[in-house]
């Protein structure tokens, strides 16, 4: 069974013109993950409007946010000029998935920013507060069973 508590860094490129061997082409980089629009992927098979360019935090879930901030930047630092210079062709977003079972402290310090200005991404955060599901027989707000 996997951890509740876990984080994961994900680093997105979507374009409507700039197929992802286009942008391995342009960026020098391998994704972990891609796709071409109109491919049907998902579970529900949902058709994807734009081409899709993914690299994923290798760092273990239980790692906390910060390792993995640090790591991907740093799988990404020798492109990030050429990220940069895509401009208007793609959107680049920087995703953190964080689910913790209290809110957790979040910081990103000042050199972190400036290497998602440098490379055009915008910085999407996501927390998911997890919690034990109830025991059975307890009644909701911690009574006895039965009382």
């Amino acid at each position: 069974m996997p951890p509740k508590e876990q984080t994961a860094v994900r680093f997105k490129i979507s374009s409507a013109s700039l197929s992802p061997q286009d942008l391995e082409a342009r960026l020098g980089l391998t994704p972990d993950d891609s796709w071409k629009a109109g491919t049907a992927r998902g579970a529900f098979g949902a058709v994807e409007k734009l081409h899709g360019f993914v690299l994923d935090s290798a760092l273990p879930v239980t790692q906390a946010l910060d390792a993995h901030v640090k790591a991907m930047l740093k799988r990404l630092s020798p492109y990030a000029q050429k990220i940069g210079a895509l401009g208007a062709d793609a959107l680049v977003e920087f995703v953190c998935t964080v689910h913790r079972e209290r809110g957790p402290r979040l910081k990103f310090e000042r050199d972190d920013l400036r290497w998602l200005g440098v490379m055009g991404a915008r910085l999407d955060v996501d927390v998911f507060i997890v919690a034990e599901p109830p025991k059975p027989g307890a009644k909701p707000g911690g009574g006895a069973p039965g009382f």
